[in-house]
């Protein structure tokens, strides 16, 4: 009887170990197989329900989950840079091209007057190429995770006017009033200041770019977030498209013939703000556009 019992025990036991050794070559397979369908969602699975290999194969599958986000992040910044070189050379080729034909045009006249109009015309041009560098520039370092962040208490309110009267000139060129709140209990941010900076700076722009007549600033709180938000009047032919403000390039010009902007600085301004751990938002209101951005005030632990 006990002759039996061994051999029974010793075929199962064999039983065991073909099974356990074809799972083995089929997992072996599978895993050679796994670079070339990354992207497909590939998960490993068993015939053979042992224990111990269920676990070895739930650890793998949660190595090919990392390895198909990481795959899948590596080709997003590659298509991310790709169109960054594209945008690049047609926003850079446009002011490239004025200042050559200015400079051309300088050599050639004796007219004081249009000289001191044409040289006017090519720092504006520079001006503009030194904005959209820096943008490309930070746009890259975000994108890259290498753009450092410093996070410290700042009176937004402040800042904001600041900045705001430092383009004092260009709102009343453009006939833009502006409207700040009368009255409002300051409460500081956590947020990196010169992010914050660049953020309110591509606000501004985007204002003297498209505003009809008037921009209105607020603030307000929600939770344990300060709200800013800034309003301005646009023109009743806008075709300002909301839901696309926050899109790599977009202008409001769909035919790219806006020369005046790289269509970046919305874009950017809402990764900084969410690299500070902020929200920002856009909606239309009848014939207003508003840009409403919420910034901590505790500091959050990433």
């Amino acid at each position: 009887m006990w002759g039996w019992f061994f051999v029974i025990l010793a075929l199962s036991l064999l039983l065991y170990l073909y099974f356990l050794k074809q799972e083995l070559k089929k997992l072996k397979y599978e895993l050679k197989r796994i670079p070339a369908r990354s992207g497909f969602g590939s998960r490993l699975s068993l015939d053979f329900r042992e224990k111990t290999l269920m676990q070895l194969v739930d650890e793998l599958n949660q190595m090919i989950d990392m390895f198909e986000e990481k795959n899948c992040q590596a080709k997003q910044m590659e298509e991310n840079v790709r169109l960054s070189i594209a945008g690049l050379s047609h926003d850079l080729r446009t002011p490239l091209t004025s200042i050559n034909g200015y400079v051309q045009l300088l050599q050639v006249i004796s007219d004081e007057t249009k000289k001191i109009h044409y040289l006017k015309i090519i720092e504006q041009s520079v001006k503009r190429l030194i904005e959209m560098t820096d943008q490309f520039y930070d746009l890259a370092r975000i994108e890259t995770n290498q753009k450092e962040i410093s996070l410290t208490s700042i009176s937004l309110s402040n800042l904001v006017e600041e900045i705001f009267l430092t383009y004092y000139e260009q709102f009343e060129e453009k006939k833009i009033g502006l409207q700040f709140p009368e009255h409002f209990k300051d409460r500081p941010v956590i947020a990196d200041k010169i992010m914050l900076m660049r953020v309110i700076q591509n606000i501004v722009q985007n204002i003297l770019r498209y505003a009809k007549s008037k921009a209105v600033i607020s603030y307000g709180t929600e939770g344990d977030f300060l709200t800013f938000t800034i309003k301005n009047d646009i023109q009743t032919e806008s075709k300002v498209a909301v839901e696309k403000v926050f899109m790599r390039f977009y202008t409001e010009v769909t035919s790219r013939t806006n020369t005046e902007t790289s269509g970046l600085g919305l874009y950017l301004s809402k990764k900084l703000v969410e690299k500070m751990y902020g929200e920002m938002s856009a909606e239309l209101n009848g014939n207003w556009f508003v840009l409403k951005i919420k910034l901590p005030v505790n500091r959050i632990q990433p």
